[in-house]
């Protein structure tokens, strides 16, 4: 199996804007950027992922991608998430990728063993099998990573109530489906309280 893991970077001045209230521009660039290393950092330990892809509007992040060893992919300036998803798993098949591997940028209590996890849950099934692994938020809504093999699988259906999409459109494709509820790939910054005791300089 070989895995592309693809992190889909906002651009950093534009990232967590329901914490404007709370914290300037400038932290929130800083808590964007620095999210973003400690994603990148924790993918490029983890065993098992073969090739990472970076797709982003943010030069600052392509540029950390691409000295970090990543593969950095310019973004559409009108694309969106799911379009920007779409045009790496292009990219990967000039990878040979037969699994993809969707990680937000901003999984800041992300270890490489929550990584691990995923890819192994994914050797339990048969190799052929069309598989498709979820990890949700801690609501049990959005989908904080997502595991497709084939990498042409599923549609992304990244957005409102993304959780309950992917398991519904992985069903309709007939892929088996497995759910993995995990802390850290369950925690959002998403609110003020979600800032305590984050590890993190903002």
């Amino acid at each position: 199996m070989s895995v592309a893991t693809i992190i889909p970077v906002k651009p950093f001045a534009e990232g967590k804007s329901r914490l404007s209230g709370f914290l300037s521009d400038e932290r929130r660039y800083t808590l964007n950027r620095n999210m973003f290393r400690h994603v990148l950092k924790t993918a490029l330990a983890a065993q098992g992922i073969n090739d990472i892809l970076v797709i982003s509007r943010d030069e600052d992040a392509l540029n950390l991608a691409e000295e970090a060893g990543a593969h950095a992919i310019l973004e559409g300036h009108n694309s969106n998430l799911n379009a920007a998803l779409d045009v790496a798993r292009k990219a990967s098949s000039a990878l040979n990728a037969t699994a993809l591997l969707i990680v937000p940028a901003d999984l800041a209590k992300l270890e490489p063993k929550d990584l691990i996890d995923i890819l192994t849950s994914a050797d339990d099934h048969a190799p052929r099998t069309s598989l498709v692994i979820i990890a949700p938020d801690e609501s049990q809504r959005g989908t904080n990573a997502l595991f497709i093999r084939p990498p042409d699988s599923i549609n992304f259906l990244f957005g409102e109530k993304s959780f309950e999409r992917h398991q519904a459109t992985a069903i309709n494709f007939g892929c088996q489906v497995s759910v993995l509820n995990n802390p850290n790939l369950g925690f959002d910054v998403d609110e003020p309280k979600d800032l305590i005791n984050l590890d993190m300089e903002f």
